[in-house]
Parts: structure tokens; sequence; C-alpha cells
């Protein structure tokens, strides 16, 4: 081989290895792009009005249950999302996303929401885009994790920066937004007499600071003024509002007269997420009360003719007031499903939230209670 023919052999060899050693290097991701996760959001709205649609045009119980399997799972969506975030929360627009995560994710683990609120920590206090982040921090919840040493559980690390988003946002309307948010996490400390001033305190500042800013369909004045309605009226210990209604059957119906009794007032649908679960307890609940001073009653906003359906499959086995068009539900400023109040034989309320072992406790321990 000639020297010239050695050197081209060599050259050739060089640059083949380092085209080899260029296409083995990891390219790095491309940078997250708020239309990326706008698709996804949208996307996930759009099946969920599909299918509420499909659940309220659902003609008999059988239907709804093998439409109810169809429901679309956030949890699909929110992974694709978490996915697309993680490449980098130090964007402004991600502070939408966040919001929707804490919204819509119920299986959000701590370590998730703990990055979200340190991007916000990092990044984003002085943001004119943090008022609706804020607003879905309400939604912090450990799901019984405890927190690693030297951690502050993360509602309270939650509240700790909505406090610290007043003091340092230089945006009156995203300080407003924070100390709503604020008002209505305290709400989860107790009817404390110190808690509900400042809770209330809260509420002022949200409406003097943002009352006419939007959150959905809804606002902060309007938002504040079911917080302050909770407070006076749904708070433990005070007497329940009095409901009037009708039941299934057209006849009337009125909560204030089973004073006396023990009653779980549940606000349900049969479209709720895991209703099929929550109807199974509150039926287990019924049955195993048949003989105590004892009534479980229902808000019910499913169509006349599907709650028919449902009490003459056997599938509901208690009274309920027709509620479709929810004005009991927004009377009672219920914002989830299902939703579940204990009432003492008095009527005032000693125990809310969700459907399940805690409500039957409350009610086991005021029947024992009364028979003592």
């Amino acid at each position: 081989m000639t020297m010239s023919k050695l050197r081209g052999s060599r050259l050739t060899g060089i640059t083949t290895m380092m085209i080899l050693v260029v296409l083995s290097v990891a390219v790095p991701a491309s940078a997250a792009t708020e239309a990326e996760a706008a698709e996804i959001t949208q996307e996930y709205d759009r099946l969920q009005r599909l299918w509420l649609s499909e659940m309220r045009l659902a003609p008999d119980a059988r239907a709804r249950e093998i439409i109810a399997q169809k429901q679309p799972d956030p949890t699909e969506f929110a992974t694709r999302l978490k996915k697309l975030l993680s490449r980098d929360l130090a964007h402004e627009w991600t502070l939408k996303y966040g919001a929707w995560l804490l919204e819509y994710d119920r299986a959000l683990k701590t370590g998730s929401q703990r990055a979200l609120l340190n991007a916000v920590q990092g990044h984003h206090l002085r943001s004119s885009m943090l008022g609706p982040f804020c607003v879905a921090m309400v939604q912090l919840n450990d799901s019984g994790e405890l927190a690693p040493a030297g951690k502050l559980p993360i509602r309270s690390q939650g509240m700790k920066l909505l406090e610290q988003i007043k003091q340092t946002n230089p945006h009156v309307e995203v300080q407003g937004q924070a100390a709503l948010a604020l008002s209505m996490m305290l709400g989860s400390l107790g009817d404390d007499s110190r808690i509900m001033a400042q809770r209330i305190e809260n509420l002022r500042e949200a409406i003097i600071k943002s009352a006419d800013v939007r959150i959905g369909n809804t606002s902060v004045a309007e938002m504040a003024r079911d917080e302050l309605f909770r407070i006076n009226h749904l708070s433990k210990g005070r007497t329940a509002p009095d409901i009037v209604g009708k039941d299934s059957g057209g006849r009337p119906i009125r909560l204030n007269d089973f004073r006396g009794k023990v009653v779980m007032l549940v606000f349900w649908s049969s479209w709720d997420p895991q209703a099929a679960k929550a109807l199974e307890l509150l039926r287990e609940s019924v049955a195993s009360h048949v003989d105590d001073a004892f009534v479980m009653l229902g808000v019910n906003r499913d169509s006349l003719l599907n709650l028919r359906a449902l009490e003459a499959d056997r599938i509901v086995t208690w009274r309920n007031f027709s509620d479709p068009g929810q004005i009991v539900a927004k009377q009672y400023r219920v914002s989830s499903w299902p939703y579940c109040m204990v009432l003492d034989q008095q009527g005032a309320i000693q125990y809310k939230g969700a459907v399940g072992s805690f409500a039957g406790a409350v009610v086991d321990d005021l029947l024992t209670a009364k028979k003592e």
C-alpha cells in the first residue's frame, strides 16, 4: 500500500469513528411546549364532556353501569402531562398545567406535589400567572404518606408557601387568590374560633384584592361568599340548613322532619367517581341500622327517570331528594361528589366529608351515646 493510500485509509477510519461517536451521544429531550400540554388537557376535557352526555342520556340503570366503566381516566392524561412537565418547570406557562395536575390527578404522589411547590418557590414567586395555581393548592393531599425527615407535611408546606406569596408577590390579584386558598385550606384544621378568625380575615383580603378575578366558571368573590356561608352555616356543630323538596315519587320531603334521629345526608349521582363502591357502602350502612333511630337521606342529581330506575332495581335503598337542577347541592355549597354529612338527633352537623368508615363511625358514636 502506498503512503498516500495509507493516509487516506486512516483519515477515512478516523472520520467514521467521529461520526459514530457523535451519533452515540444521547440527544437531550426537546424542551416541553405549552402547545403539547394544552393538547393533553383539551383531549381529556373533550372526552369527559362526551362521557357525561352519555351518562345523562342513559335509558336505564344497566346502561349507566356499562357507560360508567368507560369514564375517561385522568390518570392516563396526568401521566403524559407529568412526563412533559418534568423536562422543565422553570417556564412560567407550566403553572397552568401544574394547577391542572393538582385539580385532576387524584393519584398525584406527594413527591410530585412537592416538585410543583418547589418550582414555584424557586422560579415563580413573583409571577402574575400564579393566582390559579394558588387556588389549586387547596387540593394538596399527602394520601396518608408521612413527610420525610426534616420536611413539612405537604399541606403545611402549601400553607406556608401561600403566606409567602401573599407577602412577596407584587401583583395584588395574586395576593388575593393566595388569601382565598389559605382560608379554604385552614378549614381542614377544624372549627376552632382562632382558625375561624384567620379564615375570615383571609376572605376579606381575597375580596378586597381580587373579587372580580375569574376562576373557571366562577369568581373569587363568589368563592369567598361560599366560604363565609360554610363558616357560618355548615361548620361542625352548626344546625344544618333545612331542605324542603320532593322525592322520586313526587312526595314532599323535609330534612327537619327527621329530628330525633341520626341522619346521614349524602349528595350523590350515578356518574360520580367510584359511584358503585360508594353506593355499596351506603346500602350496607342502611342495612346495618334497620332497628336504630337512623335515617339515610340522599340528595341526587340524576334525572328523575334515572333515580326511579335505580330505586326500582334496589341499587338505591334509601329515600332521596330529587335535585337534578342541583338547587339543594348549591345551597349546601357542595363542590365534590359523593359528599356526606352526619347530623345528630338535634340536626347539628357532626361530620362532613367522604362516604366511608369515618362517617359510619360518627353515626355509631351518636347512636351509642343516645342509648347510654
